[in-house]
């Protein structure tokens, strides 16, 4: 069986250990798993950041291609819905917060868009609960951003505001 098929096995054993495994022992598989950041299953796709994650920890390098790949396709240019590879963004960035830092800032950056506000801030609230400085140095900027959450919006603001108490700000 090729890898394709080995990836595809593992998600529907649902089989989370096995791709951990699978995606740090052969980075190729990374590309396989990213594309199932667009599963109609949302377990799946939550499944996929989570290994993304671990590909990350293994594999540098991969972190760095693989945000850009997420930030390309929540780009109005990339003609495609990258709302899904957000959470792989938290997931990666708390595995490599040195090698995803700098796609932290841009990902702020796109609070202003309504239909991604919610999912970014999830993502956010990710990475402050484990790399909280992360989040601390645009603490400000999210929270220019973010004036009117609605929804759940204002319990993920709330999280994150609790998770970032105490943090500097890079002011």
């Amino acid at each position: 069986m090729g890898l394709k098929g080995i990836v595809m096995e593992l998600f529907d054993r649902w089989d989370e250990g096995g791709l951990d495994r699978l995606v740090t022992a052969e980075p190729r598989a990374a590309s396989l798993i990213f594309g199932r950041l667009w599963d109609t299953d949302p377990g799946r796709r939550a499944m996929a950041a989570r290994a993304l994650g671990s590909a990350a920890r293994a594999h540098p390098e991969l972190a760095c291609e693989l945000s850009r790949r997420v930030l390309w396709a929540l780009n109005d240019e990339s003609a495609s819905n990258g709302i899904h590879g957000i959470a792989a963004l938290g997931e990666m960035a708390v595995a490599r917060p040195d090698v995803v830092a700098p796609f932290v800032g841009p990902l702020v950056a796109l609070l202003g868009d309504r239909g991604l506000r919610g999912e970014i801030l999830k993502a956010l609230v990710r990475m402050a609960e484990d790399a909280p400085e992360l989040v601390a140095v645009h603490r400000a900027d999210v929270e220019r951003a973010v004036v009117s959450p609605i929804g759940g919006e204002r319990e993920l603001l709330a999280r994150l505001r609790m998770l970032l108490k105490g943090t500097r700000d890079a002011t």
